[in-house]
């Protein structure tokens, strides 16, 4: 696969972001942010295929970070998935009102995960998740 597809994914857990570059980055370009700012900045001339975020997270939030791509115009239309332990439903509706694309609640069910990532990014596994 020579042109990899661009996946950022934030979240201040390490233990999830090794997760999702151990599931991810034989497949994707995967860029891991443990802090949205950095993200953000990396961001700024850069627009990758899909942003997946923690909701709550120090400095700036999934929320603030999901308004600021959603305000910046060549981010806007990138999908976003929030992958979060925080699954009250009203931060669900919070989510999908503000414009989320998907939800997935940790802990991370792999296979989940990779059937939503694939369904935004319209491409087909390259290999087996056994």
């Amino acid at each position: 696969m020579l042109n990899k597809k661009m996946i950022v994914a934030v979240d201040d857990s390490n233990i999830t972001l090794k997760r999702l570059t151990k599931v991810l980055g034989e497949q994707y370009d995967l860029h891991a942010f443990s802090v949205g700012n950095r993200a953000l900045k990396f961001l700024k001339d850069r627009t990758p295929d899909l942003v997946i975020l923690d909701i709550d997270m120090p400095e700036i939030d999934g929320y603030e970070m999901l308004k600021s791509i959603r305000e910046t115009e060549h981010l806007k239309n990138v999908p976003v998935l929030f992958l979060t332990s925080n699954n009250d439903k009203s931060n669900v509706i919070k989510a999908v009102t503000e414009g989320i694309n998907d939800y997935v609640v940790k802990p991370i069910d792999e296979e989940i995960l990779m059937k939503k990532i694939h369904t935004f990014l319209n491409d087909t596994p390259n290999k087996s998740l056994d």
